[in-house]
């Protein structure tokens, strides 16, 4: 992660919310959450649309996790995650084998977020912001693998400023924009990364295929 991103008391400031708890409503209605949407994010712009497009995210795991989901989770830990493998008997460790080896892949990726406060480019690689604990690019990597691998499942996301978000990547693009324009975590202090990017323990149905076992 280069420039600010790697700092690991950057701001979190992000508009997100798990299914129970409604950080919007919690705030004063002239607060900046009225201006959430960022126009244009997806292909580099930052012209604020004073609409309000409440972005959900539950289900996800933590980095903690995801750090380790290609190395070092054996046994149960990963099996719970991915409820596939609870279907194998005699096969599951070449499938939980072959499915870490997928999850590795996935974090061998660098990812343009856009500019940062200095009008800097960003970008960040996966598997590096996972090995570096703390701060807004640990996090992000946990929701674009979140997302990669079906824990939100909250796609496509339509914006009100028209901007479609479809994957992973362009959602931690659009939240890393946000951050950029807004100061949330000076606004809500004591809120949990938990909370902010929905790390709240999940399953997915996700499969990984052409294991050969």
């Amino acid at each position: 992660m280069k420039d600010q991103t790697a700092n690991k008391n950057s701001r979190r400031k992000f508009l997100v919310r798990t299914s129970a708890v409604s950080l919007i409503s919690a705030l004063p209605a002239t607060s900046v959450w009225g201006a959430c949407t960022v126009s244009g994010a997806l292909s580099g712009g930052s012209k604020v649309n004073y609409d309000c497009t409440t972005i959900f995210l539950s289900n996800g795991r933590s980095p903690g996790f995801w750090r380790d989901a290609d190395t070092k989770t054996q046994g149960d830990a990963i099996v719970d995650v991915f409820t596939y493998l609870q279907y194998y008997s005699c096969t599951r460790t070449c499938e939980r084998t072959h499915l870490m080896s997928v999850i590795g892949t996935a974090k061998e990726i660098d990812i343009d977020l856009g500019k940062n406060e200095n009008g800097n480019n960003v970008s960040i690689n996966i598997k590096g912001a996972l090995l570096d604990p703390g701060g807004i690019a640990y996090n992000l990597a946990a929701v674009y693998l979140n997302a990669e691998f079906g824990l939100y499942n909250i796609f496509p996301i339509t914006l009100s400023s028209g901007d479609t978000i479809n994957n992973g990547a362009e959602l931690i693009k659009h939240l890393f924009q946000l951050d950029v324009l807004y100061d949330i975590n000076n606004s809500n202090p004591g809120v949990s990364d938990e909370v902010y990017y929905g790390f709240t323990e999940g399953t997915t149905a996700y499969e990984a295929t052409g294991s050969g076992c």
